[in-house]
């Protein structure tokens, strides 16, 4: 029997240490700098999204990270502070879904736009490129294929994971047909 209750004593010792170490993690040192890197995180984010998107109302932005800061500052435990961090990120990448970069108005002396025949996959990425840029800052041409007419260029758009839209580009004029996702991983 006396191998059983020792079993048992360290048992109940490993119990106590990780009791211990998990107290730690909620009051100690470590809860103090993941709430420092939390916060730094949650600004870094907010800045280049502020940045990258034309028309973002940043004084309602900077009001959403104060909000997020202090209550990352009030996180009683690492987790509350990482998820904190987390429902601001998304909220941000949320955002930038549903709202395109705002286009600035093209100027009234603009030239009209030239068309051109498009008899390599370089223009035919390039074209679309600047097709997609316009709404996604994080655009990124993948790949070219010449059909009869027209070209399908694959682009990432997507901010944490690939999303592909094929955007179809007209050979003749180089203008944009269509487009569609075809593609989310």
């Amino acid at each position: 029997m006396s191998n059983g209750t020792e079993e048992i004593g360290e048992i109940r010792k490993r119990l106590e240490e990780v009791e211990k170490a998990i107290g730690e993690l909620r009051t100690g040192r470590d809860l103090a700098i993941m709430k420092t890197i939390a916060s730094e995180l949650c600004t870094i984010h907010c800045n280049i999204f502020v940045l990258s998107q034309k028309g973002v109302d940043t004084e309602l932005w900077g009001r959403k990270l104060a909000e997020a800061k202090q209550a990352i500052q009030g996180s009683e435990t690492i987790e509350d502070a990482v998820k904190t961090r987390d429902n601001f990120i998304r909220e941000i990448i949320a955002c930038m879904k549903r709202e395109p970069a705002k286009e600035e108005p093209a100027e009234e002396t603009a030239e009209p736009v030239k068309v051109e025949e498009v008899d390599d996959a370089d223009r035919a990425m390039e074209i679309a490129y600047s097709f997609m840029k316009k709404d996604n800052s994080v655009a990124l041409p993948m790949k070219a294929e010449q059909r009869s007419d027209y070209w399908l260029v694959d682009v990432d758009v997507g901010v944490v994971r690939m999303e592909i839209v094929r955007v179809k580009v007209d050979t003749k004029t180089g203008e944009i047909l269509g487009h569609e996702t075809i593609a989310k991983k």
